[in-house]
């Protein structure tokens, strides 16, 4: 498939691009993290911030005074990356250890999100987290609402790049006596750790 856009190129280690948007949307779900970065008053600015995806738009909420919320429902540019780390790739040499991952960067303009999609969106975040609990939880009031902000960015450009599989070593390290592959890594949930004051009858 073709890139979205010349930015959204890979142009370092081309052959580890992908530019199928199923790829990508497929990373996105995978993961509720990203990086945003964006320039404020002539400054780099970079802020790591909790996302919710659907087939059409990546989703940031936050405080409405947050000046990263602003530029974007203001219509301002940003870049977001997402990253998913599948190994360490263990190599004859430290030049060729490196990870496997799958990554996105996605650009684009931010947009408000208002009326009954914002207190939608919102519902979904708790839902991405843990599904069912936004059917669970107490109603938000209507201060919380107010006090937040939710934007979008459009998945129109973006570009997914992925390494997968072995060490590449060079010809003559084959021999080594140091051992080589991939060590697999995962994001999992661990014993869960009820809250001190939640009461000994709930579940």
């Amino acid at each position: 498939m073709q890139p979205m856009s010349q930015r959204a190129t890979v142009k370092r280690n081309a052959r580890r691009a992908e530019y199928d948007p199923a790829v990508m949307r497929s990373i996105l779900r995978a993961q509720q993290v990203c990086t945003v970065a964006y320039v404020d008053d002539g400054a780099p600015q970079q802020i790591a911030t909790l996302y919710y995806c659907d087939d059409a738009y990546m989703y940031l909420h936050g405080n409405r005074q947050s000046a990263l919320l602003r530029h974007m429902a203001g219509g301002g540019e940003v870049s977001i990356g997402v990253m998913l780390v599948d190994g360490i790739v263990v190599a004859r040499s430290g030049f060729h250890c490196s990870l496997n991952y799958r990554s996105v960067t996605l650009y684009g303009r931010g947009e408000p999100v208002t009326g009954d999609a914002h207190r939608r969106v919102l519902d979904q975040f708790v839902a991405t987290l843990l599904p069912g609990h936004e059917q669970r939880v107490r109603e938000p009031t209507p201060q919380e609402l107010a006090a937040t902000a939710v934007v979008r960015v459009g998945l129109d450009e973006m570009v997914a790049k992925v390494r997968s599989g072995d060490p590449i070593d060079d010809a003559q390290d084959l021999a080594s006596d140091v051992w080589a592959g991939v060590i697999p890594l995962a994001l999992q949930k661990g014993e869960v750790q009820p809250a001190a004051d939640l009461r000994a009858d709930i579940a």
